[in-house]
């Protein structure tokens, strides 16, 4: 996520620091769990945490700040690289993890909050996508610096389909997607190992 985003700036670190921080983001995604991210308010997340509301708006600004720190843990998932040696390899992990985070309490809280179309969430929405999308070109990337894929390759294009296929198999589907389900998706969408565009011939 972007710094601006991240008000923490002067606020006291330590083991209470650690505790309340631990204390808000429960209460916020239970009370999400509740009321759904429209209806969340500053109020409650702070009654349901046992703490002050200056204690939350010192460091959790808005409702979008909240819902981060709900979520952050999830998007910090990526920004570790899996290196299995093979670009299938570390991009089913990659969709594996989608499809696990999605499936978490704090991932329902994101999907269905982000489904209310809340232009305070645009920020955090598409910093959340961008980041998810991160491990996937570098994964791209270093499969071109392997001969895997050809640096011709619309690249970008390609993750972001696979992302998207991940995203939104569930609700097509009724069910999360199967590895074997995903591993279909990579099928379809990944080029052919050393796919060379052929130029024509004069």
């Amino acid at each position: 996520m972007s710094e601006p985003n991240r008000p923490t700036r002067g606020i006291q670190q330590g083991p209470r620091s650690i505790q309340v921080v631990e204390s808000v983001r429960a209460a916020t995604l239970a009370e999400l769990s509740r009321t759904g991210f429209a209806n969340l308010t500053i109020d409650a997340v702070a009654k349901a945490a046992g703490v002050s509301r200056p204690t939350i708006y010192r460091r959790w600004p808005s409702k979008a700040a909240l819902l981060q720190s709900v979520v952050e843990p999830l998007l910090e998932r990526y920004d570790a690289d899996p290196d299995t040696g093979t670009v299938t390899g570390d991009l089913l992990a990659l969709m594996v993890l989608i499809r696990d985070n999605a499936a978490r309490p704090e991932g329902r809280a994101m999907i269905t909050a982000a489904t209310t179309g809340a232009a305070e969430l645009r920020e955090l929405v598409r910093a959340a996508n961008a980041r998810t999308l991160a491990p996937f070109h570098r994964a791209l990337e270093r499969a071109v610096h392997r001969g895997e894929v050809t640096a011709e390759s619309d690249l970008p294009t390609i993750a972001y389909v696979i992302f998207q296929a991940v995203v939104m198999w569930e609700p097509a589907h009724d069910t999360a997607p199967s590895e074997a389900d995903l591993t279909r998706i990579l099928r379809t969408v990944l080029p052919p190992p050393n796919t060379i565009e052929r130029q024509p011939v004069p």
